[in-house]
């Protein structure tokens, strides 16, 4: 297949491993849980084309779940430059939670400009356990915000969405790790090989 048939998902995930967010070796998961891929987000910022792509997955992505909220919000620090990147793509007020409130100044929790009782998106890179989405949540709701939906890059498929499920929140992703990985053997960026030890449970 020739670059010029890929669809826009199969493209951004073969700039995600060429500018090196996929990675393969031996890593171990902030789960505890070993793996063979790792998939470093926090390099898109140094990307501006790459993160212009993600933003533009995302927006295409947010039209189609058509998706009824005021406020963005991302945790910090991966989920971050995706977050503010979808603001400027949208239009839509980004807020995100710091991870220890303030002791000077005026103390507060929440970055942004917020009201009690506003519906908030969660967008976060890639989703492992689900911890820190919740995580997020739980600061934003202790504030009055409310949330039912969070959209993330990758899911991993290791039980993020099961979590957030059980918690009563509904997860979206713009493409699985599967997915990934099976563009990027389809392309011949890995061999069958190493897409069979990534997908190996």
């Amino acid at each position: 297949m020739s670059d010029d048939a890929l669809t826009p998902l199969e493209t951004l995930a073969l700039t995600l491993y060429d500018i090196g967010a996929v990675q393969f070796g031996k890593y171990k998961l902030s789960t505890g849980k070993k793996t063979s891929v790792m998939l470093d987000l926090r390099l898109l910022v140094s990307y501006p084309g790459a993160l212009h792509q993600v933003a533009m997955t995302y927006s295409d992505c947010l039209e189609r779940l058509d998706l009824k909220f005021d406020l963005l919000t991302a945790p910090p620090m991966a989920g971050l430059p995706i977050g503010t990147a979808l603001c400027l793509q949208t239009g839509r007020p980004l807020i995100y939670p710091r991870k220890t409130a303030k002791s000077y100044g005026s103390g507060k929790g929440i970055e942004g400009t917020w009201s009690i009782g506003q519906k908030v998106l969660v967008i976060d890179d890639v989703i492992t356990s689900g911890n820190s989405i919740i995580q997020t949540i739980a600061v934003l709701k202790a504030s009055g915000l409310r949330i039912k939906h969070a959209v993330v890059l990758i899911d991993r498929e290791q039980g993020g969405a099961k979590m957030l499920d059980a918690e009563g929140y509904q997860l979206h992703s713009v493409m699985s790790l599967n997915y990934l990985l099976s563009t990027l053997r389809d392309q011949g960026r890995i061999s069958q090989k190493q897409y069979k030890r990534a997908t190996r449970r």
